[in-house]
């Protein structure tokens, strides 16, 4: 199965090693310690969820009505977006990884401090300038940062087990089976071997991350005649048992950020631009400009798509129903994969235990693309009448999670399938085809509406979904708990499963979500 972890020898985290990682820290050095940057400070966010109770304006001073009004306004302009400002970072999830980048929820403070295993609801990375991309490993994240596309800076903070955050030793811990274990508990500088020449003429365009492997992108800036001349570069770090690297797999190869590789891999001459790198747990996908797919890495379960079951360490075009379609966006969390075409097409290929690619029959494993009927999808009688003659529009934007996936079409409406906590309620587990989740459960993003439903994305248990004003709905089963649905306190202490879709609250327009296996990181323009 996609999360079986004895699959491979990449190390995967259980309860134990976490308990370890969170309370048996041990550094280098006394040294060490104090010189891991203290810069990236959190402030405690407290909700409290009450009720707002006007007094009635026959009764209000002037003053008070003025404040009102006041009020009123800014609450009306929130959507336009001159009176938003400066881009953030707003993370939730399991803190224990150091994925969180809040240093203080698990370095030693001194005094009364304890530890934190994890933050229930959004809170704001303050420290972090200009964040414009993230992405999310399994327990580490990656950002680029900067004001201008020449500026940019990649960050990283995490578990850095197999070098996926290159030469970044952090904290020092060790697993259960005494392997050692390094985090580095707030995002540090990751530096490219890039020439001067390349500094100054490339870009930081794309990250992706998989289990224990990170890609990056690079892309040629135009030039003062407004060409632009040179091809994009990829490096990779991390975990390359499988190939995911893009280079030469090598039999015992040894991974940790002492002997972390930052590998420039060679592109097919045929691409000449990126849109799109998309990970998988163990394999990695390119999308070109030109709307071709790329995939390498493990392909027990045909994730790569090239008609094989192997492994290959060699990025190869994938073919079969994708030849000749322009593909323009990529989803894959664990080993099924998603691919939306320019024209609304969607295709689907690898992990299939659960019926995700249900055009392949009993097949479990799918290696090469397939074209899933949109027409046959599903309106459940809890949608109400109104919406019993919805059909699949054209689609806007996919997610394809461990065992379940989901799709956003252009009138707003979000439909669900597969296996697990899929947002249909407590008594629905499966969905053999596209369902649709009652739009009443997103108010006020009605379909076909200013506010509709624009995008959704996975985790590899939960979805979050984002409609044209940023806000967030959240909903699923993370085996780490609720943490990184980011719902409250009360809300997670409930329950180990979020059944529906339950709005995130954030104090920002959110722009674009990023999914993990156990955090979530949200980048959001808010008021300055």
């Amino acid at each position: 199965m996609h999360f079986a972890p004895t699959r491979c020898k990449v190390m995967l985290l259980d309860i134990r090693s976490l308990n370890t990682l969170f309370f048996g820290f041990q550094c280098h050095s006394r040294s060490t310690l104090r010189n891991i940057k203290r810069s990236f400070m959190w402030k405690k966010l407290s909700w409290v969820f009450h009720e707002i109770i006007r007094i009635p304006a026959a009764h209000a001073s002037k003053k008070v009505a003025k404040k009102q009004a006041l009020r009123d306004s800014i609450v009306h302009d929130l959507a336009v977006d001159t009176h938003w400002k400066g881009n953030r970072a707003y993370v939730f999830g399991l803190a224990a990884t150091g994925a969180l980048g809040i240093e203080n929820l698990i370095v030693p403070q001194g005094g009364s401090w304890s530890p934190k295993w994890g933050l229930h609801y959004p809170a704001r990375l303050s420290d972090l300038e200009d964040p414009v991309m993230a992405a999310c490993g399994y327990g580490f994240t990656m950002y680029i940062c900067g004001d201008s596309r020449r500026r940019r800076t990649l960050y990283g903070c995490g578990i850095n087990s197999d070098g996926q955050l290159g030469q970044n030793f952090g904290l020092k811990s060790e697993t259960p089976d005494s392997k050692p274990l390094h985090v580095v508990p707030a995002p540090q500088l990751i530096v490219l071997p890039l020439s001067k020449s390349e500094s100054e003429h490339l870009s930081l365009a794309h990250i992706a991350c998989g289990r224990a492997h990170s890609v990056v992108g690079l892309e040629p800036q135009a030039e003062q005649d407004g060409r632009i001349r040179g091809r994009p570069i990829l490096f990779t770090m991390g975990n390359n048992a499988f190939g995911q690297c893009g280079r030469q797999i090598v039999q015992g190869e040894l991974y940790g950020p002492g002997t972390a590789v930052t590998s420039r891999i060679s592109l097919p001459p045929e691409v000449l631009g990126l849109k799109q790198i998309c990970c998988g747990q163990d394999h990695t996908l390119l999308l070109s400009i030109d709307g071709v797919v790329y995939a390498a890495g493990l392909g027990t379960d045909g994730q790569t798509g090239l008609g094989h079951l192997n492994c290959t360490d060699q990025f190869q075009a994938v073919g079969g129903a994708l030849r000749k379609v322009h593909i323009t966006q990529l989803s894959s969390v664990g080993d099924t994969v998603l691919a939306l075409s320019e024209c609304g097409r969607l295709f689907a290929w690898g992990n299939n235990e659960y019926g995700q690619i249900w055009p392949a029959g009993d097949a479990l494993q799918v290696p090469e693309p397939v074209e899933l009927p949109l027409d046959e999808c599903v309106v459940p009688e809890e949608a109400g009448a109104n919406f019993r003659g919805v059909r699949i529009g054209k689609v806007l934007s996919v997610a394809a999670a461990g065992s379940m996936c989901s799709l956003v079409d252009d009138a707003g409406f979000l439909f669900v399938w597969g296996f697990g906590c899929i947002g249909l309620g407590p008594q629905t587990n499966f969905a053999h085809r596209p369902t649709l989740i009652p739009p009443g459960l997103f108010v006020p993003a009605i379909p076909k509406s200013p506010q509709a439903l624009v995008s959704v994305t996975a985790g590899l248990h939960h979805f979050i979904a984002r409609n044209a004003n940023g806000l967030l709905w959240a909903w699923g089963a993370p085996r780490s708990g609720l943490y990184c649905l980011g719902l409250g306190v009360e809300l997670s202490k409930k329950s180990s499963r979020q059944t529906y879709p339950f709005p995130v609250k954030i104090p920002a327009e959110v722009k674009h979500v990023l999914c993990g296996v156990d955090h979530s990181v949200v980048l959001a323009k808010s008021l300055a």
